[in-house]
Protein backbone atom coordinates (compact mmCIF):
# COMPACT_ATOMS: atom_id res chain seq x y z
CA UNK A 1 0.00 0.00 0.00
CA UNK A 2 1.22 3.30 -1.04
CA UNK A 3 1.52 5.85 1.70
CA UNK A 4 0.79 9.57 0.63
CA UNK A 5 0.69 11.33 3.50
CA UNK A 6 3.97 14.34 4.40
CA UNK A 7 6.69 12.83 6.17
CA UNK A 8 7.08 14.40 9.51
CA UNK A 9 9.87 16.25 10.45
CA UNK A 10 11.44 13.84 12.32
CA UNK A 11 11.23 11.29 9.41
CA UNK A 12 12.29 14.29 7.15
CA UNK A 13 16.13 14.37 8.95
CA UNK A 14 16.23 11.01 9.02
CA UNK A 15 16.22 11.08 5.41
CA UNK A 16 18.66 13.38 5.29
CA UNK A 17 20.99 11.67 7.60
CA UNK A 18 20.71 8.57 5.27
CA UNK A 19 21.03 10.54 2.15
CA UNK A 20 24.08 11.95 3.73
CA UNK A 21 25.43 8.12 4.07
CA UNK A 22 24.30 7.81 0.38
CA UNK A 23 26.31 10.83 -0.24
CA UNK A 24 29.87 9.42 1.67
CA UNK A 25 29.74 6.21 0.21
CA UNK A 26 29.12 7.32 -3.59
CA UNK A 27 32.47 9.68 -2.93
CA UNK A 28 34.40 6.89 -1.47
CA UNK A 29 34.23 5.28 -4.75
CA UNK A 30 33.77 8.28 -7.26
CA UNK A 31 36.96 10.02 -5.58
CA UNK A 32 39.62 7.41 -6.39
CA UNK A 33 38.85 7.27 -9.92
CA UNK A 34 38.78 11.40 -10.09
CA UNK A 35 41.67 12.29 -12.48
CA UNK A 36 42.74 8.61 -13.27
CA UNK A 37 41.39 8.44 -16.95
CA UNK A 38 40.13 5.17 -16.78
CA UNK A 39 37.51 3.60 -19.46
CA UNK A 40 34.93 6.13 -20.72
CA UNK A 41 31.96 5.05 -22.58
CA UNK A 42 29.62 7.45 -24.69
CA UNK A 43 25.85 6.93 -23.78
CA UNK A 44 24.49 8.55 -26.69
CA UNK A 45 24.70 8.43 -30.54
CA UNK A 46 23.41 12.15 -30.51
CA UNK A 47 25.57 13.97 -28.40
CA UNK A 48 28.85 13.58 -25.95
CA UNK A 49 27.01 11.68 -22.86
CA UNK A 50 29.79 10.07 -20.69
CA UNK A 51 29.55 7.13 -18.29
CA UNK A 52 32.55 5.68 -16.13
CA UNK A 53 33.29 2.78 -14.27
CA UNK A 54 32.78 5.49 -10.81
CA UNK A 55 29.35 6.66 -12.26
CA UNK A 56 28.14 2.87 -12.17
CA UNK A 57 30.40 1.69 -9.06
CA UNK A 58 28.78 4.82 -7.25
CA UNK A 59 25.27 4.02 -8.22
CA UNK A 60 25.75 1.01 -7.24
CA UNK A 61 26.96 1.05 -3.71
CA UNK A 62 24.05 3.69 -2.94
CA UNK A 63 21.67 1.13 -4.65
CA UNK A 64 22.77 -1.44 -1.97
CA UNK A 65 22.62 0.53 0.70
CA UNK A 66 18.76 1.43 0.00
CA UNK A 67 18.49 -2.38 -0.49
CA UNK A 68 19.58 -3.21 3.01
CA UNK A 69 18.55 -0.36 4.83
CA UNK A 70 15.24 0.63 3.52
CA UNK A 71 13.81 -2.26 1.13
CA UNK A 72 10.41 -0.66 0.07
CA UNK A 73 11.64 2.20 -1.01
CA UNK A 74 12.15 2.81 -4.95
CA UNK A 75 15.17 3.68 -7.09
CA UNK A 76 15.36 5.85 -10.14
CA UNK A 77 19.08 5.74 -11.16
CA UNK A 78 20.84 7.46 -14.27
CA UNK A 79 22.82 4.29 -15.11
CA UNK A 80 20.89 1.59 -14.13
CA UNK A 81 17.22 2.68 -13.87
CA UNK A 82 14.19 1.69 -11.90
CA UNK A 83 13.57 -0.24 -8.93
CA UNK A 84 9.45 0.13 -8.20
CA UNK A 85 8.68 1.21 -4.91
CA UNK A 86 6.73 -0.79 -3.15
CA UNK A 87 5.91 1.96 -0.13
CA UNK A 88 5.62 5.51 -2.43
CA UNK A 89 8.83 6.62 -1.99
CA UNK A 90 11.61 6.70 -4.35
CA UNK A 91 15.20 7.82 -4.25
CA UNK A 92 16.48 9.73 -7.20
CA UNK A 93 20.10 8.86 -7.91
CA UNK A 94 22.61 10.35 -10.01
CA UNK A 95 26.18 9.53 -9.31
CA UNK A 96 28.31 11.48 -10.80
CA UNK A 97 26.49 14.70 -12.43
CA UNK A 98 28.89 16.27 -14.40
CA UNK A 99 30.70 13.39 -15.79
CA UNK A 100 32.07 15.47 -18.78
CA UNK A 101 33.97 17.94 -16.09
CA UNK A 102 34.68 14.47 -13.83
CA UNK A 103 36.48 12.87 -17.12
CA UNK A 104 38.63 16.37 -17.68
CA UNK A 105 39.72 16.42 -13.89
CA UNK A 106 37.84 19.91 -13.37
CA UNK A 107 36.57 19.56 -9.64
CA UNK A 108 33.16 20.79 -10.86
CA UNK A 109 30.67 17.95 -10.61
CA UNK A 110 28.31 16.59 -8.03
CA UNK A 111 26.40 13.19 -6.79
CA UNK A 112 22.78 14.11 -6.46
CA UNK A 113 20.38 12.47 -4.86
CA UNK A 114 16.65 13.18 -3.73
CA UNK A 115 13.98 11.45 -2.28
CA UNK A 116 10.79 11.69 -3.66
CA UNK A 117 6.89 10.86 -2.65
CA UNK A 118 4.63 8.66 -4.38
CA UNK A 119 3.09 11.86 -6.56
CA UNK A 120 6.69 12.13 -7.72
CA UNK A 121 7.53 15.65 -5.47
CA UNK A 122 10.87 15.42 -4.55
CA UNK A 123 11.05 16.07 -0.14
CA UNK A 124 14.46 16.18 0.26
CA UNK A 125 17.64 16.87 -2.15
CA UNK A 126 21.34 16.51 -1.31
CA UNK A 127 24.29 18.08 -3.71
CA UNK A 128 27.10 16.55 -2.63
CA UNK A 129 30.43 17.75 -3.73
CA UNK A 130 33.57 15.49 -3.03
Amino acid sequence: MVDDTPLPESDIQAALAFADRLAVAASKVTLPHFRTMGPIENKSAEAFDPVTDADRAAEAVMRALIKEERPEDGILGEEFGETASQNGWTWVLDPIDGTRAYVAGLPVWTTLIALCSADKTPVIGVIDQP
